[in-house]
């Protein structure tokens, strides 16, 4: 099982991120280019969201230069997608975009607006927010006698003081296994196709990289009967194409934990009509994970 996303629910931390994110840009003062108050600034930015929208799987968590989470996918990755776009309109003169990445470094020693979206995260203070239906349903696989680990980029103690002051007992707790890298990408793209629109309107192929060596090392090691998660790239593309490789059965299942924030192109992606991902079931409460 992933964790953010999965035992917590990380809204209030990735809206958290993003305040700090715009509240750096407001910070600067750019009058010169109307970006002087937040309001000016929530409104741009909403602007370049709706543009994002149209590309949703060109921006997001990069690694080797290559998108690991498409932008949209968790509140978190939400920030990491804007600041994604934000480099690339910098790059490309994108006249707003250029003053603020010059005002970050000559006054913050930001190099990008990937910088400074991981600025923001390290900027957090807020206690996790715990998901009990997680909980019960863990306890309940463990009474069961089924083995839970918990895979994540996370590191192993924070994981560990979250199950701590959630008051997890030992009879009841699950394994961990943090710094997965799972959003680590290889030097060898491992290309997955995943869904066509079929619509009409568009002919587009939906492409993920599952080069993740130090998360598929993880896999091949604990092989899973099951695995849960709540980002789709991050989580579940590996284990799919392990699964159609033969290499790893997942006899349970490959579980998409849908959440509030699951981008709609997701949902369609997996459940719609059209979709090429069967092997996937998305899971809107823990009752649908059954017990095997």
């Amino acid at each position: 099982m992933d964790f953010d996303g999965i035992f917590t629910d990380p809204t209030e931390e990735g809206e958290a991120c993003t305040k700090y994110f715009q509240e750096k840009i407001i910070s600067f003062d750019l009058k010169e280019v109307g970006l002087e108050s937040m309001d000016k600034i929530d409104s741009w930015m909403g602007e370049l969201r709706a543009r994002q929208a149209a590309k949703p799987y060109s921006f997001g968590w990069r690694s080797e230069g290559r998108v690991s989470a498409f932008t949209f996918e968790d509140p978190f990755i939400r920030n990491i997608g804007m600041a994604d776009f934000l480099d690339y309109l910098a790059a490309n003169g994108d006249v707003k975009a250029k003053s603020i990445l010059k005002q970050l470094k000559a006054k913050d020693q930001l190099s990008s607006f990937s910088e400074l979206s991981e600025w923001s995260f390290h900027q957090l203070k807020l206690k996790k927010q715990p998901d009990m239906g997680a909980k019960k349903w863990v306890e309940d696989a463990i009474q069961k006698g089924h083995e839970v680990i918990i895979v994540s980029n996370s590191s192993t103690d924070k994981i560990v003081e979250f199950l701590d002051q959630n008051h997890y007992s030992v009879d009841s707790r699950p394994q961990v296994r943090g710094g997965a890298k799972k959003f680590g990408l290889g030097k060898n793209p491992r290309p997955l196709f995943l869904s066509k629109d079929t619509s009409g309107q568009k002919n587009l192929d939906v492409i993920a990289d599952t080069d993740r060596p130090t998360y598929e090392q993880a896999l091949m090691e604990l092989k899973p009967d099951a695995v849960i998660g709540d980002v789709f790239s991050l989580d579940l593309t590996l284990p799919l194409r392990l699964k159609r490789e033969g290499k790893l059965d997942f006899k349970w299942g490959i579980f998409y934990r849908y959440r509030d924030y699951t981008p709609s192109s997701m949902v369609e992606m997996i459940t719609g009509r059209n979709s090429l991902v069967p092997e996937v079931k998305m899971v809107r409460s823990w009752g649908e994970v059954p017990f095997q």
